[in-house]
């Protein structure tokens, strides 16, 4: 595997290939310039850590976004999101992903890894296999209106 900083020379195809992923296996409706305005988000936050991930044949095989966050006492990475694209699910990809991840943080001087998962048995699974826990003292709280 390799992995590279995801710049704007990538971003094109990491948008056509979220698209493609996001509309077709999690059913939602990405349009070119919603997708490429979230993951632009994220990647022009100060301290952002985005990475492609690729194959050894130089396929492009899934990206992850995300960004350092200072607290009083550690500095953590808040794992936006990771995406292994269709074509590439159940090789390994997803844990080699997770694993490298956690060394560049790690590297960079983060002490903790924090990310928010869909609630489903798959993505528990994932997680919790790459070393996860569902954290007891915090939670998720949202407020949704029709406009």
């Amino acid at each position: 595997m390799k992995y590279t900083e995801l710049t704007e020379k990538e971003l094109d195809e990491v948008v056509k290939k979220y698209i493609e992923y996001y509309n077709t296996v999690e059913d939602c409706c990405f349009t070119y310039e919603k997708a490429y305005k979230r993951i632009h988000q994220v990647m022009t936050i100060e301290d952002a850590m985005c990475q492609v991930q690729y194959d050894d044949n130089g396929n492009m095989t899934g990206f992850c976004m995300g960004y350092y966050k200072q607290f009083d006492d550690l500095l953590a990475y808040f794992l936006e999101e990771i995406v292994i694209f269709t074509g590439f699910h159940n090789l390994g990809y997803g844990s080699d992903f997770m694993a490298e991840i956690e060394d560049v943080v790690k590297k960079n001087g983060a002490e903790h890894l924090e990310l928010i998962s869909v609630n489903d048995a798959h993505h528990m699974h994932f997680y919790e296999k790459a070393g996860f826990y569902a954290a007891k003292n915090l939670s998720m709280m949202g407020k949704h209106w029709q406009l």
